[in-house]
């Protein structure tokens, strides 16, 4: 008999699903554990463990209409950014500090290769927001233009609807459609390369998924490591197991920015990109993988830019949406001036020295790096203010003060959330449960043409005490559960929406 909670520490709580014992009062009506484990190890999409849902879970407080309404507001926001930028490089203009906070660190020849003039209107086609869910409703914490997790919800959402359970919004293919749709977009007949560096390997089982779904539905795709590109005066292909060529019209790119230097043959990427024998995306372009943009969305200076840029409806929902933000700037602040609106433990704070003599307690703050980083993916660089000892919280401010040049961090506050029932199992005993849980949602949104489709919103539940949301051995990764008020019948492509086939 095996010991469970043994391969839990051990991580294999999910690989060892045959030897495990039966569990007593187990049925085979629905779903049961052993079910959902059994179809978690068929595919091999999971990397790391977690736990599955029973069913969908519901997201109070994210009615319909402000998830429909998010997806148009972020591709909004992002062409309104990348104009920001390309304005703050004129000669003389008054937001030249847009351009050097989100350029710090970058290398130059990275930077002209992005500002190229034929990328000029790239923008990335896969948005995904955080939501967490608070008492007030839910808040949108960061912006993910290369986000990972759609294999992972195209799979568990396929593993409910074998069970019986169907009622997911965005439908249980909604994430493939709208993938596949995003893809046509930029190429009709499309051979598609899912490019996964070596910094992204855990995503690696889920992207293999992907591109096996994407194959048996719609057109070639590979999940390719860098190494196997192949390459030729015509451009780049990828030669099969078979000896069997496909030339690659698309690149899907899984794998950030500050990682290109280690990227085998990533010059070869950008040169036939740049010579229009090849689509990438997410576009080359690092401004706008930064999490500082969302300090620029608060910043006094800018809110006439956005303003006047932004439609209403999308200016109104990401304000009400987006948290105060601010880019952790050591640089003294003048006797007659202060940070705006950095109200802490009750009190107006003049400059981010200040941050050095909080207590504890009122430290319900988070810091950041912005991007370009290994730490600004994944949860890796967060420092929560209120979980450190007084000298790891001064040793966390030394580290970001000093690395404003090259690596900016971005300041937050710690949202409260509201707790949400998330059915499972128990990880010991394996019966059914139903835990309330803080929620991390995160819709993914598919960029077609000039529409926007949401494919499906995966959720992430950890244990109440935990003070940062991502995967983990006790989290629970779940599709989101169609809401009451449904969305309005799609419309013929021809009056606004496209719906991928």
């Amino acid at each position: 008999m095996v010991c469970l909670a043994g391969l839990q520490k051990v991580g294999l709580e999910w690989a060892m699903v045959d030897s495990l014992p039966p569990i007593p009062g187990e049925t085979s009506e629905g779903m049961s554990r052993m079910d959902a484990r059994r179809a978690l190890t068929r595919e091999g999409v999971f990397s790391k463990p977690f736990r599955l849902p029973r069913e969908p879970v519901a997201l109070p407080g994210c009615d319909p209409t402000t998830i429909s309404l998010l997806g148009k507001a972020m591709l909004d926001f992002y062409r309104e950014l990348d104009h920001l930028y390309f304005q703050s490089l004129e000669p003389g203009s008054p937001f030249a500090f847009v351009h050097e906070i989100l350029d710090a660190g970058k290398p130059d020849d990275l930077l002209q290769f992005a500002r190229a003039k034929k990328f000029r209107h790239d923008l990335p086609l896969v948005l995904r927001p955080d939501l967490l869910l608070t008492a007030s409703g839910p808040v949108l914490t960061e912006m993910d233009a290369v986000p990972g997790g759609m294999g992972i919800l195209l799979k568990i959402s396929r593993i409910l609807q074998d069970h019986g359970q169907t009622d997911i919004w965005g439908g249980v293919q909604g994430i493939l459609e709208g993938f596949a749709g995003m893809i046509r977009s930029l190429y009709p007949a499309p051979c598609l390369a899912i490019v996964v560096s070596e910094e992204s390997r855990d995503y690696w089982p889920e992207m293999v998924f992907l591109a096996k779904c994407l194959s048996e539905a719609y057109f070639p795709a590979f999940c390719l490591r860098p190494h196997e590109i192949r390459f030729d005066e015509g451009g780049i292909f990828y030669r099969d197991p078979q000896m069997t060529d496909h030339r690659i019209s698309v690149v899907y790119r899984f794998f950030e920015l500050f990682d290109l230097p280690n990227i085998p043959k990533s010059d070869i990427l950008l040169y036939f990109a740049k010579g229009g024998k090849l689509k990438i995306t997410p576009p080359i372009k690092p401004w706008l993988e930064e999490k500082a943009a969302l300090a620029l969305w608060r910043n006094p200076r800018l809110r006439p830019f956005w303003k006047a840029r932004m439609e209403p409806d999308s200016f109104g929902l990401l304000d009400r949406l987006i948290p105060p933000t601010w880019i952790l700037d050591p640089a003294p602040v003048p006797a007659w001036a202060f940070v705006p609106d950095l109200f802490i433990g009750g009190r107006q704070l003049w400059d981010f020295g200040e941050l050095r003599r909080l207590t504890q307690k009122e430290r319900h703050i988070i810091i950041k790096p912005s991007g370009f980083s290994p730490l600004a993916w994944g949860s890796r660089g967060v420092v929560v203010g209120h979980d450190l000892s007084e000298e790891d919280w001064q040793k966390a401010l030394d580290e970001a003060f000093s690395a404003f040049s090259s690596t900016p961090h971005v300041l937050q506050p710690f949202l409260k959330t509201s707790p949400v029932p998330c059915p499972s199992w128990d990880p010991l005993t394996g019966l059914p449960t139903e835990e309330k849980m803080r929620v991390r949602a995160c819709p993914y949104y598919f960029v077609v043409g000039q529409n926007v489709w949401m494919g499906g919103i995966m959720g992430t539940a950890v244990p109440l005490d935990k003070k940062i949301i991502h995967g983990m051995v006790d989290s629970i990764i779940f599709p989101a559960a169609r809401p009451e008020v449904l969305f309005p019948g799609p419309v013929s492509e021809g009056k606004g929406t496209i719906i991928p086939d």
